[in-house]
């Protein structure tokens, strides 16, 4: 069961700046958030407790395949789900280890805080 929610500033700027290009991206995310406190297990695994989660931005009318991706990860026990990372596939078709290195990085650095 999920406790805790956090977001790292990667995911927050990146928020942002998609919510200015995608309209419905504020409600398509609680559509997204409440999905993944059922099941964050969703998506697929990466490494490191991290899963990469498809997103529908219903303003770009592509459905999920062609909308975005959220990065997040499941720490202490599974009870923490933390956003890590958000983006258009359009933008960034993958992503790499290294760009996945350092987000743990960050996220390492804020749950220390």
């Amino acid at each position: 069961m999920i406790k805790e929610i956090k977001f790292s500033e990667d995911f927050q700027r990146a928020f942002k700046r998609l919510k200015k290009r995608y309209r419905s991206l504020p409600e398509d995310f609680k559509t997204l958030m409440s999905s993944l406190i059922e099941n964050p297990l969703q998506g697929s695994e990466l490494h490191d407790g991290m899963r990469k989660v498809r997103i529908s931005f219903a303003s770009k009318g592509r459905g999920k395949r062609g909308g975005g991706r959220v990065i997040i990860r499941l720490t202490i026990e599974e009870t923490c789900l933390s956003f890590l990372y958000i983006y258009d596939k359009s933008d960034m078709a993958s992503v790499s280890d290294e760009f996945l290195d350092s987000i743990i990085i960050e996220i390492d650095t804020m749950n220390n805080n």
